[in-house]
């Protein structure tokens, strides 16, 4: 395979943030060749700042993978193939959709299945927190950075939809068993209101948020030495096994051992890089 060199760096972000920004992450990376991840579907907003050669990003429903350098990540509803070429530098912050919608004033649904370049979604403050970022002499300093800045913003951002902000808590702490037609009741809205203000406010409609959720509580739990899938279908909420599968399929592009494979290396390839 050759030589490889990796760093990472994890920060956490003030407390103050809690409920918009869930971790920072520093990554450097250098191999003999290119090199291709393949991103899950999640509940959070990835912002990549580059400060190397750039990635190539390619979603399922596009024929032909974008260039891109700094961009943010919408949620999606299948896998993303994201790639460097031998060389990558960067720092990801990881946005609850409620703080991504607060802190790019967008809907996102423009967000939602796209990839989209850092400028198109911030403009000058996306343009001057790259340069900031690139400027910073060590991770530290690029982490505390983000914090000022991203405070700052937030405070003169408005607040987001309540309603959607207590059903989606709700979805997060069930991990997606909660029934949506009974949060549309709690609240008094209508399935179609329900769905036009999470198509806003986080990207994707309520029933395929919960099934994102319930897929993230499978992959964390398919790092232990062997997996009983039965049983873990019934523990993640799955009706069955088979029903595990297509929804591991649709979602992921993968079948389960596949993507247990996957997992595995992934959680094995951090703990080495992180050493």
């Amino acid at each position: 395979m050759g030589w490889v060199s990796v760093t990472m760096a994890a920060g956490t972000p003030h407390p103050s943030l809690r409920g918009a920004v869930l971790r920072y992450a520093g990554f450097a990376e250098r191999t003999p060749g290119p090199v291709t991840f393949r991103e899950l579907p999640c509940t959070y907003v990835p912002v990549i700042i580059d400060l190397d050669a750039g990635w190539s990003v390619a979603h399922r429903q596009h024929a032909t993978p974008l260039r891109l350098g700094s961009f943010v990540a919408g949620i999606t509803d299948g896998p993303v193939l994201v790639s460097h070429f031998g060389s990558a530098r960067c720092l990801q912050v990881d946005l609850t959709p409620l703080g991504a919608r607060r802190l790019t004033g967008l809907p996102m649904s423009e967000l939602a299945n796209r990839t989209v370049p850092i400028d198109d979604v911030f403009g000058r403050f996306g343009r001057d927190l790259v340069q900031s970022v690139g400027d910073a002499p060590d991770w530290p300093a690029r982490f505390a950075l983000l914090d000022e800045t991203l405070r700052a913003r937030l405070a003169e951002a408005p607040d987001v939809d309540a309603g959607v902000a207590w059903s989606f808590g709700r979805i997060m702490a069930s991990s997606g068993a909660t029934v949506i037609g009974e949060l549309a009741d709690e609240l008094g809205w209508s399935h179609r209101r329900l769905i036009a203000r999470y198509r806003d406010t986080i990207g994707l409609p309520p029933k395929l948020v919960a099934r994102i959720a319930r897929f993230e509580r499978l992959t964390a739990r398919l790092t232990t030495p062997a997996v009983d899938w039965a049983a873990t279908a019934t523990a993640c909420g799955y009706f069955d096994q088979a029903h595990l599968a297509r929804e591991v399929r649709e979602l992921a592009g993968v079948t389960p051992k596949e993507l247990r494979a996957a997992t595995v290396n992934s959680v094995q390839d951090d703990g080495a890089r992180s050493a």
